[in-house]
């Protein structure tokens, strides 16, 4: 296999950026529910509009630095399975989209706000309608990319688990970990309660998998018998 510690290094590397920068980005961002539920929401968000823009602007880097590992990835997948290789980056391009629709959204949002701050509106109602349904675009988008995000994890984790690039344990737990995610966002889709710890267990995961390849990076070709990918390899 042309997979060596080397390579497991630099996708722990992009992996620790990518979580450290979304993670940063989703903590600033400052959107929720509750927030819509203020009378003067908009101008709240209107004052948070330069953190809004920078967490837009992570968000997009962390998600673009993700596609950039799909990219990566793909000539050592296709090696050993086209389909997986397709699958995993058609997943993570259209995961990108969703991404960048809902930034849009917020972008939008924040526009909205401007207006009304200077419009000086006695009658807010109009406005924080249209506001409401810019955050609700926003959260819609976000819980697809969820599941988006968990598909194309959930077959990345099988392919370790199948070439025995990280400990089987490791791979196993991801994929648990990741279809736990996507099951916990369907509860939210259908406005089902849900615990936050459903979520978090898979940024614990995350890290761990993230240390593992800083460490260790992927198994070396004398590590991996052959005889455990059960999938025909690619020509």
């Amino acid at each position: 296999m042309n997979a060596d510690k080397k390579t497991g290094r630099i996708i722990g590397f992009l992996f620790l950026l990518t979580t450290f920068i979304g993670g940063s980005s989703l903590d600033i961002r400052g959107l929720s529910g509750a927030l819509t539920q203020s009378p003067d929401f908009l101008q709240q968000v209107f004052q948070s509009s330069v953190q809004m823009k920078i967490a837009i602007l992570m968000d997009l880097l962390a998600n673009g630095i993700g596609l950039g590992v799909a990219v990566f990835l793909f000539p050592l997948l296709t090696r050993y399975h086209k389909g997986i290789a397709m699958g995993y980056l058609s997943l993570w391009i259209t995961q990108f989209g969703i991404i960048a629709f809902s930034n849009v959204s917020h972008l939008s949002l924040l526009s909205l706000s401007e207006e009304f701050v200077n419009a000086a509106v006695t009658n807010v109602d109009y406005f924080n309608i249209l506001g409401t349904i810019r955050v609700q675009e926003y959260f819609w988008a976000h819980f697809l990319s969820l599941m988006v995000f968990t598909t194309g994890a959930a077959m990345l984790y099988y392919f370790f688990f199948k070439a025995r690039l990280i400990p089987r344990l490791l791979s196993l737990w991801g994929i648990v970990a990741v279809t736990i995610v996507f099951v916990t966002t369907l509860f939210q889709v259908f406005d089902q309660p849900v615990n936050m710890i459903l979520y978090l267990q898979n940024g614990v995961h995350i890290l761990v998998l993230t240390f593992w390849l800083l460490i260790k990076g992927f198994n070396t070709t004398e590590e991996v018998p052959s005889s455990d990918f059960r999938f025909e390899r690619s020509n």
